[in-house]
């Protein structure tokens, strides 16, 4: 289990809810919320789809006590910045400028495959408004919780390159006009090496 929903089931506990029952008001409460990735999607899932199925079983049940105390530990973490220092920058990456016409359909499988063979690397995307292309194999249920809590949580200041790191994954984005380009690498990948190859990447014609 999640530390996260342990300490939720701790939580509850204090109010006489057995861990059994805890873990089946989560199994419920999760299936109404969205993906719970960052800090805030936990502090709206103990506001709104857990308070409603804890009431169910206590209808005077309010966010008090040890549950309060919770929702204001997953606040005060969701006002943090997402990422504390910079990567250590890899002095044996390339210094090129790499410009690339992404309205080019080819251009933009070109790119996707260039990355995708950098080490460690589990799957590429490039999005823009109304289309996507993607190499990511097996990662169809992967991806989409990854890019909703990227674009929540970097979209918060401006940044060349932005990364969060999860549980056994990193994931990078890289703005380039119109268009978002998104690795999926390994934890263990050469996190300098990235920022520094994507940093490479520019969208317009040749240089």
């Amino acid at each position: 289990m999640p530390q996260e929903e342990e300490a939720i089931t701790d939580a509850l506990s204090t109010f006489g809810i057995p861990p059994a029952a805890a873990k089946n008001l989560l199994r419920r409460a999760k299936l109404r919320s969205g993906p719970l990735l960052a800090p805030a999607d936990w502090v709206r899932f103990l506001k709104g789809p857990l308070l409603e199925e804890v009431q169910k079983i206590i209808p005077v049940f309010r966010p008090v006590g040890t549950y309060a105390d919770l929702i204001q530990r997953f606040e005060e973490e969701a006002r943090r910045p997402p990422v504390a220092t910079p990567p250590p920058v890899d002095t044996e990456a390339r210094e090129n400028v790499r410009f690339y016409d992404l309205d080019d359909p080819a251009t933009r499988q070109r790119l996707l495959a260039e990355v995708a063979r950098e080490e460690g690397t589990l799957g590429v995307m490039l999005i823009w408004p109304g289309g996507a292309q993607v190499r990511f194999p097996g990662g169809a249920k992967t991806l989409p919780p990854l890019i909703y809590a990227a674009h929540r949580v970097l979209a918060r200041r401006p940044y060349r390159v932005g990364y969060i790191l999860f549980e056994d994954a990193v994931l990078l984005a890289r703005p380039l006009g119109r268009y978002l380009l998104v690795v999926v690498a390994k934890k263990d990948a050469n996190l300098g090496r990235y920022m520094t190859r994507l940093q490479e990447v520019n969208e317009g014609g040749k240089a």
